[in-house]
Parts: C-alpha cells; structure tokens; sequence
C-alpha cells in the first residue's frame, strides 16, 4: 500500500512538470452546485461558467511557475486567477469587460492579489492596462509567470501588461477561472518561463529618499461609520504600536498588516521629525480612504479619498502618491507627526513623500508623548473635583490610569501630566498648572495658552 501511495506522489509531481492540456471535464474542476457546463464542439472541450459557478478551482493542480495559454468565447465577464491557497488568498486578473473595444482605456484589464478576502485594486493601480480583446468572437490569453514576475499577453504577440512584481502572499497554489464566458484549450507548461527573471523589478522609488519607508502603526480600532473623528479616537498611552518598513513605492499596507476590515477602521501612523530650525515641509500623501494629520497634538489636515464619488482623488479614486498634498510647519526641535487612516472596504494603506529631507531628522516613534509623566493614580485622584472661574463658571475634573478629563460648557479636553503639578493638552498649546493650599492640597488651577496665563479657576470645596 504504501509503494502504491509513494507511487501516486511520484506520478502527481512528475506530471506537473511536464507540459499538458488541462480537461474540461466534472472530474477535474470543482464549483458550486451544477452551474457549470462541459460539451465539445468539432473534437474541443469547451467549459461554460456563469457568475453563480463561483470560483471554478482546477483540483490538485499546484502552479508555480510557467506559461499557462487559454481561449474564451462569448466573454461577459471574466477572471483568472493561480496560486490560490484558497478563496481569500491568491494572484487575480480580470478584464473590464466595459472597456472591450475602447483603444483609449487605460484600465481595460488589471492584476490585483486577493489577501485575506480583499481583492486589493485600489492599492495597485500601476498593474492596469489597455487590452485588445472582444466580447463576442475568440480571445487568447498567455500568462508567463516567473519567480516574482508576470506577463499577460492578450491577443498579443508582445506583453499587455508586465507586472515587476507579483503582491500576492503565497509562491504557489491552484488555479482556475470566475466570470462569464466559455473557456477552451487550457494549457500549463511549467517548464516556460520564457526568459522572464525571478526577481522583482527595481522598486520606481527606490532612489528617491524622500519617501518614509519606516513608521510606527498602531493596531486598529473599530470606529462608527456615519463619524467623522472624535478626539477619543486619538491614540492614547495603553496603545500597542509596531515598528513596519513599507512595501514598494513607499506603501504601508494596513490590509497586508492587519487583515480584512469588517467594519470601518482606524489605525494610526506616527513619526518624529527633528528640525534644526523652525521651517516649512510640503507632503505628498497617498491614502484610503479618510485621513487626519496632527502636528505636536494639533490637527493640521483632514481629507477624503472616496471612489466614484465627487471626493475621490486622482487616479480615480485609488491609492497614490498623487492623491494629496500639505504644508507641515515644523518647529525647531522635535516634532511629533500622527496620522490617523481609515477605511471600510477593499484594501486600506497610506503612503508619504517630502519635498526635500534639508535639516531634518525623521523616524518611527511608537512613544505616546515624550513630554508626559506617568503618576500613580491616588496623585491624579486628588485633582479630582469641581472648579469655578470668576464669572461661575464650572468646570469638573474626573481622572483615569493615566491622565484628567476636564468637562464644561465651553472647554473639553483631556490633560496629561508633565511633572507632580503640571499638565498638557495634547489638541492645542495649552499647560495647565495646579495651585495648591498651605497643606498641600490642590486648590485650584491656571490655564497657559501659548506661555501666557489666560485663567484662572478655584477648587470648590
């Protein structure tokens, strides 16, 4: 028994070396339910498959590398997609079957990898292309798949689109088709390669040290769809950060990190930028598809990239270094830069680029906030209480592990320790200093905005 099973691997391996033409038959493919149709026509199988096919997965064939060569017919939508570890994970190509005929279009085919779930189109826009191919009458595809790269050709003697650089998580796995169509004359031969390297194209970017390759990012939290921002959504200090270099053309790629988004989500990216003196940087910014940008606790910019809507940024909507840009006024010093990015669909990412790195310093900091102190929560307790200004005013303080919450009619805002008595506030310029009574007890409180005492408050008793 077990000869005969060494035997069947032996075989299995050996036939997946050598060039073969696929059948088009119930016993070598697998779908949903019986949605899909098998026939032949003048001695040519032919494979009928309708959207509720599902993904239709050739069975116990493993493809790595090489040429795999089909024709379709009566294309009305169509997907090709190999080294599947599964449905979630694998490389995918389709057609824009909208475009068929239009020599002006540049995204009448696109290759995009399926990571955990996420067909990830908008965060490789660079791997689209125009294509000749019809609706009606035959199509023939190559693809040529070597190590980290690809070639389509489509009706083409020369490449419809190269791909430097295959983005997928897995070097081999099955294949198979989706769509609507009739495929025929599906061939494999992995011995082809066709000269095509192994190794990944130069990065576009690489020479260009203006982009951030490295960054702190914090986990995601789960935020409401139909908000905005709120302030409570800030990193606080019990957030876990990792420190991440970014992918090709500068890109942190939140999906690739964190996985599918369920509902909308919010991670944040962080630096420090130490400047030798006070000056003016301009950033090139690529996101998905909100983002607010905090310079030294204050917000700078706030911006939307939302596809097929007014707010969608160039290139339609997708992932781009182009998508925006803003001043970032630095002062002298070190300077803290967090970036919050969110999104609720597809692929999420974020990549950034500067004018020009002339007298700064840039890395990743996973801190909170160097200027804060940690206390022990009976000190912050003792602050605790109501505050009155002149006028009647009442403000009321409450505490946590780490930090007051100061609530009002006109002033809300969270306070961070910098020494035993003294206090931030991280949204805008703003110490706050604790008075105390000859036995040592809090007794009230100044407001210092921008350096200046601009109120004061007393303890109520």
């Amino acid at each position: 028994m077990k000869k005969l099973i060494l035997f069947g691997t032996f075989t299995m391996l050996f036939s997946s070396l050598q060039s073969q033409t696929i059948p088009l038959d119930s016993d070598t493919w697998d779908y949903t339910g019986n949605t899909v149709e098998f026939k032949t026509e003048n001695g040519t199988q032919k494979m009928l498959i309708s959207p509720s096919s599902g993904k239709v997965v050739a069975k116990n064939l493993e493809f790595s590398n090489g040429t795999i060569e089909f024709d379709s017919f009566d294309t009305k939508a169509l997907s090709f997609f190999f080294r599947m570890k599964d449905r979630d994970e694998n490389e995918y190509f389709y057609l824009r079957t909208a475009r068929a005929g239009d020599s002006t279009a540049m995204d009448a085919i696109q290759y995009a990898p399926y990571i955990d779930g996420v067909l990830m189109w908008n965060i490789y826009p660079q791997y689209q292309s125009n294509a000749n191919f019809s609706l009606e009458g035959k199509n023939h595809f190559k693809f040529v798949v070597s190590g980290s790269r690809m070639e389509i050709y489509i009706n083409s003697e020369t490449p419809t689109l190269e791909v430097d650089h295959l983005e997928g998580n897995f070097e081999t796995g099955l294949l198979g088709f989706e769509g609507e169509a009739e495929i025929s004359n599906v061939k494999i031969d992995p011995k082809n390669t066709g000269g095509l390297s192994t190794l990944p194209g130069i990065d576009p970017v690489a020479n260009d040290p203006r982009y951030i390759r490295s960054w702190a990012v914090s986990e995601g939290i789960q935020i409401p769809d139909k908000i905005d921002f709120s302030y409570e959504y800030l990193p606080s200090p019990d957030t876990e950060w990792k420190i991440i270099t970014t992918e090709r053309r500068g890109l942190v790629n939140l999906t690739r990190l964190f996985g599918k988004i369920e509902e909308k989500r919010l991670n944040w990216l962080k630096l420090k930028i130490e400047s030798e003196k006070e000056q003016t940087k301009q950033v090139d910014f690529g996101f998905l598809t909100e983002m607010w940008v905090f310079l030294n606790g204050q917000m700078l910019y706030l911006d939307k990239n939302l596809q097929g809507r007014l707010m969608a940024k160039k290139p339609d909507g997708r992932i781009s270094i182009e998508n925006t840009s803003f001043e970032l006024p630095l002062k002298k010093g070190q300077n803290e830069l967090l970036i919050g990015i969110a999104n609720q669909a597809w692929g999420t990412g974020a990549m950034m680029r500067l004018d020009n790195l002339s007298e700064i310093k840039v890395s990743p900091d996973p801190s909170f906030d160097d200027r804060m102190t940690i206390l022990p929560k009976a000190s912050l307790k003792a602050f605790e209480g109501k505050y009155l200004t002149e006028n009647g005013i009442e403000l009321v303080i409450t505490s946590d592990a780490y930090s007051l919450t100061m609530a009002s009619d006109v002033f809300n805002g969270t306070a961070y320790p910098k020494s035993e008595s003294l206090f931030f506030v991280r949204e805008m310029n703003l110490d706050i200093q604790f008075l105390y009574n000859p036995v040592g007890a809090p007794s009230g409180m100044e407001f210092i905005l921008d350096g200046k005492n601009v109120l004061k408050l007393e303890k109520a008793d």
